[in-house]
């Protein structure tokens, strides 16, 4: 082995290593370098390797393994590679197959943080949505009222409603008041209702679910309803259920034109 110098390190590590009675597979099993990068090394075919230091390090210790020079084997290498080893970048020297495994690198990144910024946009809209349902579900009821001109509420009734029937300290005798029509309703789905009370105006408002309300005439009521079927009604402490379907606008009257008894109201159906 020391009285010709083989051409290449590949031949070189080649017949050091049959000198000594080895295969691949075994120099493979010593090394834990793979067989098959042996057998590139071997062959002269150096593009398999990520780096040329890498590639000199296998050398170094394939020629060790196989009881050949190491300093001979890395300078047979050196000598092979040319100005392939000089102030070049590594592409040069791997070829394209490193070229691919960087390519492969930088779109695996890019999957990766494409991933992460989809799992937290998704977090952040998730927790939007959440906070936006629990405000809608805690916030408080609006009632919108839409009178022509809003009904102005006696003082004295004001201070009984709140438990004291006084007016400037001094108590306040409240006068009964016979109603020929008390109507009372219970809302179960939301609905508008028109209300005009005696000879007073009209007032609108919107009614939601839950909502009770009680409306006293002393003469007559008439009350008109968007939505027949959103409200059960009670008249004079009968109930009446609810005058129509869902969605159906009705208009009642109370106590009815047609029977002055008050035992039944009178209906009209606007389609």
């Amino acid at each position: 082995m020391d009285s010709e110098t083989p051409e290449t390190v590949g031949e070189y590590l080649r017949t050091s290593r049959e000198s000594i009675g080895l295969t691949v597979d075994e120099v493979s099993l010593i090394t834990k370098i793979r067989a098959q990068y042996i057998e590139s090394i071997e062959n002269g075919d150096f593009s398999m390797f990520s780096s040329p230091q890498l590639l000199k390090g296998y050398v170094k210790l394939l020629a060790k393994t196989v009881k050949a020079d190491d300093t001979k084997a890395a300078a047979l290498l050196e000598s092979e590679a040319g100005e392939n080893f000089k102030g070049k970048h590594i592409e040069d020297i791997v070829g394209k197959r490193f070229k691919e495994e960087i390519r492969k690198s930088e779109d695996f990144k890019k999957r990766i943080l494409a991933i992460v910024f989809a799992g937290i946009l998704v977090v952040i809209l998730s927790y939007a949505i959440i906070k936006v349902y629990k405000y809608i579900k805690t916030a408080p009821r609006i009632h919108i009222a839409l009178p022509f001109q809003s009904p102005v509420k006696s003082p004295v009734k004001s201070l009984v409603s709140e438990g004291r029937p006084s007016v400037n300290g001094k108590p306040v005798k409240i006068p009964k008041t016979n109603y020929a029509a008390v109507l009372k309703g219970q809302v179960i789905k939301r609905t508008w209702v028109a209300v005009k009370i005696d000879g007073g105006s009209t007032v609108t408002s919107m009614l939601y679910a839950g909502d009770k309300e009680v409306w006293k005439a002393k003469e007559r009521l008439r009350i008109k309803i968007g939505n027949a079927g959103g409200i059960i009604l009670n008249y004079n402490g009968k109930d009446i259920g609810k005058p129509g379907t869902e969605k159906q606008v009705v208009t009642l009257n109370f106590p009815s034109k047609h029977n002055n008894s008050g035992k039944q109201p009178g209906n009209t159906v606007n389609k």
